[in-house]
């Protein structure tokens, strides 16, 4: 995939419904966007920033409705309640 077909996938995306088909979709798109951070000299931060990983990040925010600070705390909340539950029903 060139970076024109990755740049072309990330605002296909928008369209999107489905969230798995987007993760699935942008872990082919970094394998791209890294193959030019290596030719271009550039590291995480490059791939990290780059218009293409924040168009499909903001397409997985809107897709699981974390859009908050509110709702990300609430997600960290229960996970970590999740954590939690599972380390007690080892320790027993």
């Amino acid at each position: 995939m060139s970076i024109m077909e990755a740049a072309k996938e990330a605002i296909l995306v928008q369209d999107a419904c489905n969230l798995s088909g987007v993760v699935h979709a942008f872990s082919e798109v970094l394998d791209t966007l890294w193959k030019e951070a290596t030719r271009m000299g550039k590291g995480t931060d490059w791939v990290n920033r780059h218009a293409i990983s924040k168009l499909f990040c903001d397409k997985m925010a809107d897709l699981s409705g974390a859009r908050s600070f509110e709702d990300f705390s609430q997600a960290y909340a229960e996970c970590r309640k999740l954590v939690e539950v599972q380390a007690s029903t080892v320790r027993q």
